[in-house]
C-alpha cells in the first residue's frame, strides 16, 4: 500500500486570502527606483535573493536560468554603460544579470520557454527585494554584446534582463494601474476594451 504525504506550508492556519494579501501588498507597495544609495547589499539579502529566483517556476521545471551577480564598481559601471548609460543602474551596489541556459525548454507552439522563465524567476527577486526593504529597477534596455563582453558570458547564452538592487534613496511616484477592466477580459476576448 503507498502512503500518502500531506505537505503543509506552516500557515495552514491562515486563510488563503491573508496569504494573497501579503504578496498583493508587496506588489502594490513597490514603487521604481530612481537611484540608490551608497550602501551594500548584505551577502545573507544577496543569498536570499538568488534563492527566491532559484525556487521560481519553470516550464517542465527545467531551471533554464545562469544568473550574474555583480557588485564591483567598475563592472556595474560597464553594465551602465552597455544599458546607455542609465544612471539607475550606474548607482546601483548590485546588479543580478539572468541569463538562460542554451538547453532550454521549448513549448508546443514551438517557442523558447526561457523568457517566460526567467521574468518569473526575476519577479520572484523583486518581491522578495521589497519585503527585505530594498529596491529594484528591471533594465532591460541594453547593447547585449557589450554586457557579454563585460561578464565574459558565452556567444550562445541570451542575456535576458539585468535587475539593479540596492536601499533607494530615491523613489518616482507609484505610476498608475489600468483598471482592472480594462485588462481582464473572462472566458473570451473583449473586443469593446482598449
Amino acid at each position: 500500500m503507498k502512503s500518502t504525504a500531506v505537505i503543509t506550508r506552516g500557515d495552514e492556519d491562515e486563510d488563503p486570502v491573508s496569504r494573497k494579501s501579503r504578496v498583493l501588498r508587496l506588489a502594490r507597495s513597490r514603487r521604481p527606483v530612481e537611484s540608490f544609495a551608497d550602501r551594500p547589499v548584505p551577502p545573507d539579502a544577496i543569498q536570499a535573493l538568488l534563492d527566491c529566483a532559484r525556487y521560481a517556476h519553470s516550464a517542465s521545471e527545467a531551471q533554464p536560468w545562469r544568473f550574474v551577480a555583480v557588485q564591483q564598481a567598475m563592472t556595474v559601471h560597464r553594465l551602465a554603460e552597455a544599458a546607455f548609460n542609465d544612471p539607475r543602474l550606474r548607482s546601483a551596489p548590485l546588479v543580478i544579470v539572468a541569463c538562460a541556459r542554451v538547453h532550454s525548454h521549448v513549448s508546443g507552439t514551438g517557442r523558447p520557454s526561457y523568457p517566460v522563465d526567467l521574468a518569473a524567476a526575476t519577479q520572484s527577486m523583486v518581491l522578495a527585494a521589497e519585503e527585505m526593504g530594498l529596491g529594484t529597477c528591471w533594465i532591460t534596455g541594453y547593447r547585449e554584446s557589450d554586457v557579454r563582453d563585460a561578464l565574459d558570458v558565452p556567444r550562445d547564452v541570451p542575456v535576458v534582463a539585468m535587475l539593479a538592487i540596492g536601499y533607494a534613496e530615491e523613489l518616482r511616484e507609484r505610476p498608475e494601474r489600468e483598471p482592472v477592466e480594462n485588462v481582464v477580459a473572462w472566458e473570451e476576448w473583449d473586443r469593446e476594451s482598449r
